[in-house]
């Protein structure tokens, strides 16, 4: 019984902690040809600074041209940005946590196995 609760818990912790594997990627000034703002599309999580000092963090509405839109409608053209960045999944951070959990989830079946094996050789 307490070897479910002990599972349960580090799967619990896993999807917790899961929202800690992303990580701001800097959105690189778009070359000719390219859109205006690389990678960043509908959805996307994002972090701008303006030449006049604000910062805002917000989720994309649409792209329009020059323009990104936040879901609250505030718009932010591309030549009043000195920073973009986007939230996106961290590979390493998100192969630590799928190690820690693996690593848990083992070490709590093999002292099921070894609780079990104890009790049934008798």
């Amino acid at each position: 019984m307490h070897v479910t609760r002990r599972l349960i818990a580090v799967v619990l912790a896993g999807a917790v902690t899961f929202a800690g594997c992303t990580s701001l990627k800097t959105v690189r000034p778009a070359s000719p040809g390219e859109p205006p703002f690389g990678p960043v599309r509908k959805g996307d999580t994002v972090v701008v600074q303006t030449r006049d000092g604000a910062s805002a963090r917000f989720v994309v509405q649409h792209i329009d041209g020059e323009t990104i839109v936040a879901a609250d409608g505030s718009r932010y053209v591309r030549s009043e940005l000195l920073d973009i960045h986007r939230q996106a999944i961290s590979g390493p951070k998100t192969a630590a946590l799928v190690g820690v959990i693996a690593g848990g989830v083992f070490a709590v079946v093999a002292i099921a196995v070894g609780r079990w094996l104890g009790e049934n050789s008798r």
